[in-house]
This record gives structure tokens, C-alpha cells and sequence, in this order.
């Protein structure tokens, strides 16, 4: 009897499981983590995670960047995570050509109050994709300075 409770039970934390992590990416908006996973290691890719130090400098909790070069399947992959955004996401910025994505700027709602969440994002006219996530206590005019007067981001 206590093996098919067991059996039970493990089938439905397998049913449950992917709706839960589907919801979540929803909810918090990281539906473009799948980006990172699934690029960020192949060729023609850099990807940039900073540091606890240089975090900190920057009033950051977390930032993480990813550049894809002439990948039309990242491309309309990343476009399709882009267009998922979160319910309360505020489009700061959003420029289309042709119907796709060509730059964006997106703020997030925060999971704890004082925290930000921004996902930018540009196309170059070589076929150049950025895609870039920060959070930190830092906001939107925070930010445009930083990006700004900062060359080292």
C-alpha cells in the first residue's frame, strides 16, 4: 500500500513540475533565461556574468549579458522569449522592423520591493544580437546613466 501512495505521489510531482516551472518564468519574467541556457555555450557567443565586487559598484544584484552572432535561430528564438514578457512588464522602449524586435527596453515588476528588473535587448544592422538582464536596487534613470556614461558595461 505504501509503494502505491509512493508511486502516486511521484506522479504527481512529475505532472505538477512543469507547470509549476512554466508559471514561474511567466510570473518573474526569466522566460529569456532559456536564452542563456541554451546559447550561451556555442559557438559565436559570449556571454557575461559580473561578479559580487563589480556588482555592488553598480548598485546590481544580478547582470548578465549574452552577444550571438548571424544566428537566425536565435534570433527568432530570442524574439519569441521577448514577446512572452511578464503581466505588469513596462515597455520603456520597443523599436520593430518588419515585424520583429529590432530594440528594446523592458522594465520588470520586482519580486521584493526595492528590487528592478530590466531586460534590453538590440539587433545590429550586422546581425548582432545583445540581450542583457539586470537587477538591483538601481531604476530606470539609474540605468540610462550607467549605460551612458559607462563603456566598460
Amino acid at each position: 500500500m505504501k509503494k502505491i501512495h509512493s508511486i502516486y505521489l511521484l506522479l504527481l510531482v512529475w505532472w505538477l513540475l512543469p507547470q509549476q516551472i512554466q508559471a514561474s518564468e511567466t510570473q518573474h519574467g526569466l522566460r529569456i533565461q532559456e536564452v542563456f541556457e541554451r546559447y550561451g555555450k556555442k559557438k559565436n557567443v559570449t556571454m557575461v556574468e559580473l561578479s559580487n565586487e563589480m556588482l555592488d559598484t553598480y548598485g546590481m544584484t544580478h547582470y548578465k549579458s549574452i552577444t550571438i552572432k548571424n544566428d537566425r535561430d536565435a534570433l527568432r528564438f530570442t524574439r519569441h522569449c521577448l514577446e512572452t514578457a511578464p503581466q505588469g512588464a513596462r515597455k520603456i522602449k520597443e523599436v520593430t522592423d518588419d515585424g520583429g524586435i529590432i530594440s528594446a527596453y523592458y522594465q520588470l515588476p520586482g519580486q521584493k520591493k526595492d528590487l528592478n528588473r530590466f531586460i534590453l535587448f538590440k539587433l545590429s544592422t550586422k546581425g548582432v544580437i545583445t540581450l542583457v538582464y539586470i537587477e538591483g536596487e538601481l531604476d530606470s534613470d539609474d540605468l540610462i546613466t550607467l549605460l551612458f556614461t559607462t563603456k566598460d558595461l
